[in-house]
């Protein structure tokens, strides 16, 4: 099977330690606590899916579009960066929208259509009377945890009339970062 191009950003000091020490796992340390949860899923799925996956956490990349290092937000402003173009065997990596991601994160159920959101919603503030509690009870806990699914069917979400809009910003997700998967290394200053 041919490798994926996948390109990370990453502070030059992560290459650095990447230059010699050849290959490096994630720092659970650098999970914000607010989004704990959402990575710990995220971690098990990959588990789920992805053939001899340990219990790191992940590297975070992009599949499409390449990142566009004249934008801002990559990085703190004003932080020697590097964006690596990575050639990755596609059965260890995790692709999922980026942008219903933001709903995993926000503890969320993603809906497709208007009518299934407003519908779910509806009856989720009728049965539970703290609408943020986390995690909710069942069977809604069920119930969103399901929906969060759909971050992997990139069919789906770009049919739906809530994802349709825009390009779809797929990132990937993998275990190791390793010096032997880089392929182009271009140096830039966050903005």
């Amino acid at each position: 099977m041919y490798p994926i191009r996948v390109w990370t950003i990453q502070p030059v000091q992560v290459l650095a330690r990447l230059e010699q020490e050849q290959l490096l796992y994630t720092d659970p340390a650098h999970a914000p606590e607010e989004f704990r949860d959402a990575y710990d899923w995220l971690r098990a799925q990959m588990q789920e899916r992805i053939p001899g996956y340990g219990d790191h956490y992940p590297w975070w990349g992009w599949f499409t579009p390449r990142p566009d290092l004249r934008q801002s937000g990559h990085l703190t402003r004003g932080t020697q960066g590097v964006r690596l173009e990575l050639a990755l065997d596609p059965a260890q990596v995790l692709l999922s929208d980026f942008d219903a991601w933001h709903v995993v994160l926000n503890h969320g159920y993603l809906a497709l259509t208007e009518d299934e959101d407003e519908a779910w919603y509806h009856r989720f503030a009728a049965a539970v009377a703290d609408r943020w509690i986390w995690p909710p009870p069942e069977p809604w806990y069920a119930d969103i945890l399901a929906s969060w699914q759909r971050i992997f069917d990139p069919e789906a979400l770009a049919a739906s009339e809530y994802w349709s809009d825009g390009p779809r910003h797929i990132q990937a997700t993998f275990a190791a970062l390793r010096l032997a998967d880089v392929r182009r290394c271009r140096h830039f200053m966050a903005r």
